[in-house]
C-alpha cells in the first residue's frame, strides 16, 4: 500500500512537496527523503509529531532515544513503520526539521493506493524553495579567520592562547 503525502510550509507560501512512500517504509526513510528533497543538513536534529485536525502536536516519533524528554514518544524513526501510525486518509504529521528554532513542515496523507508498492519513498512533485534550515550551531570558518570580525573578537576576548599558557601553564600540566 502506498501513501501519497503532501508537504507544505507555513513560512514559504509557494513551497509544495509530494512524496510517495510505502506503508512498510519507516519514518526514518521518510525523514531522509524530505532531507534530500529540501537539501537539508542531515546532521541536524529532526522529529515527527502526530497532529490533530487543527495541526496541534501530539505524540512524537524521535530520531534518537531521549530519556530526558517530558513529552510522550511513540518510538524511534528507524523502528516505526508509517503504516503502524497512519491509518486513514487526511492523517497529519508535523516534521520539525530545525528543532532549536522550531521550524516545521506540515504533512498530510492525501491518498492511499492499495495495489502499489515502493521500496523507498520517492518525490513525485516539488515546487518552490523549501524553508531554510538554520545552522545556528555552526561557525563560518571565514569569519573565524578574519581578525577584524566580531566573531573572532569573541574568541580572543580573554587573550591569545600562548599568553594564557605563560600565565597559567599548559592544560596538560594542570590535569
Amino acid at each position: 500500500m502506498v501513501y501519497k503525502f503532501k508537504i507544505i510550509s507555513d513560512k514559504v507560501e509557494d513551497f509544495v512537496l509530494h512524496i510517495d512512500a510505502d506503508a512498510k517504509n519507516t519514518f526514518f526513510e521518510l525523514h531522509e527523503a524530505i532531507q534530500i528533497a529540501c537539501k537539508y543538513d542531515p546532521s541536524e536534529l529532526a522529529t515527527f509529531y502526530l497532529a490533530d485536525e487543527e495541526w496541534d502536536k501530539g505524540v512524537e516519533i524521535t530520531l534518537f532515544e531521549n530519556r530526558l524528554s517530558k513529552q510522550q514518544s511513540l518510538g524511534l524513526m528507524k523502528q516505526t513503520e508509517l503504516g503502524d501510525l497512519l491509518k486513514e486518509q487526511e492523517d497529519k504529521l508535523i516534521y520539525t526539521f530545525d528543532v532549536i528554532n522550531q521550524k516545521s513542515l506540515y504533512i498530510q496523507l492525501n491518498k492511499i493506493v492499495m495495489e502499489e508498492k515502493l521500496s523507498l519513498p520517492i518525490v513525485s512533485y516539488n515546487r518552490g524553495m523549501a524553508p531554510t534550515q538554520s545552522l545556528s550551531n555552526r561557525y563560518n570558518a571565514d569569519l573565524l579567520a578574519d581578525n577584524n570580525s566580531d566573531l573572532q573578537n569573541v574568541f580572543t576576548d580573554f587573550g591569545e592562547l600562548e599568553d594564557l599558557n605563560m600565565i597559567y601553564g599548559e592544560i596538560g600540566e594542570v590535569m
